[in-house]
């Protein structure tokens, strides 16, 4: 227990001279949690690299957001900034890997034939009717990133709305289509 009781306060107290912008400190905490936060991203994404980066990722956002920054337990803090990382980096790798697939669908008809021009004109008016049926706002989205090739910022900035909320009108509008396409 009174180890415990230690670590706790050992973390305060890096965390005091984090905000105080002691690099140092910064350095000592980051010594001490490297290992773990790429450990556990690595155990989710089973990729180096891009748990390497993630970590990075997660530690810079820290060190700048480090005087707004209210948690009193800093290490799980960053336990849970890394695996909220990795979880978003998996939802969007997923989302991406849907939109490629209907990005074929629309954009690159591999058609050598009659037959497979037909077929693909026949799936891109079943694409279009499915985009119809979307409402307005998620069609309006769905567009601006598919058609117009915004990334989500430049949509949210475009439509005065949060990022976060462009992310879910483009993953419900995804599965809205599969869905009436029966995919």
């Amino acid at each position: 227990m009174q180890r415990q009781s230690d670590n706790i306060n050992f973390f305060k107290e890096l965390m005091c001279k984090i905000k105080r912008s002691d690099e140092a400190a910064f350095t000592i905490l980051y010594n001490r949690l490297w290992e773990r936060m790429y450990a556990l991203a690595f155990s989710l994404l089973k990729n180096k690299d891009l748990s390497k980066d993630l970590v990075q990722e997660v530690f810079i956002d820290f060190w700048e957001r480090r005087l707004s920054i209210e948690s009193t337990n800093i290490e799980a803090y960053l336990i849970k900034a890394i695996r909220f990382r990795v979880y978003k980096e998996l939802r969007d790798d997923k989302l991406n890997k849907t939109t490629i697939d209907l990005l074929d669908i629309v954009k690159a008809p591999h058609a050598s034939g009659i037959l497979d021009n037909l077929q693909w004109k026949e799936t891109k008016k079943s694409i279009d009717k499915a985009i119809a049926n979307l409402p307005k706002k998620r069609q309006q989205v769905f567009s601006l990133s598919r058609y117009s090739e915004l990334n989500n910022y430049e949509i949210s900035q475009k439509l005065g709305i949060s990022k976060r909320t462009v992310e879910t009108q483009i993953s419900l509008a995804i599965r809205s289509i599969k869905s009436e396409m029966g995919l």
